[in-house]
């Protein structure tokens, strides 16, 4: 396991991007978890899937500059890795 104190800070590692939220929602809608469920487009399933509700889940595809609090982050982040198999976030450019 690595030592904490030689890991670079979050902001460091995404170079001033963000996590483009919208394209996480996304590629867990297109995943085959989902799809195995019966329910292609479920944003309900992505929500409870992370304790939160459909339109929070909603707001992060479809609002620009949404973002999650820390810990919800965390969980969709997880989400995401868990269900489509990826490893790297993707990012998008700005402020």
């Amino acid at each position: 396991m690595a030592n904490r104190q030689n890991l670079p800070p979050l902001t460091s590692l995404l170079e001033g991007r963000r996590i483009d939220w919208e394209q996480v929602v996304l590629d867990i809608q297109r995943s085959a978890w989902l799809r195995e469920q019966g329910q292609w487009t479920s944003l309900k399933a992505i929500a409870l899937s992370v304790g939160r509700t459909e339109g929070w889940v909603w707001n992060l595809k479809n609002i620009p500059g949404t973002e999650p609090k820390f810990h919800d982050a965390l969980l969709l982040i997880g989400l995401w890795a868990e269900k489509t198999g990826k490893v790297d976030l993707p990012l998008s450019s700005g402020t």
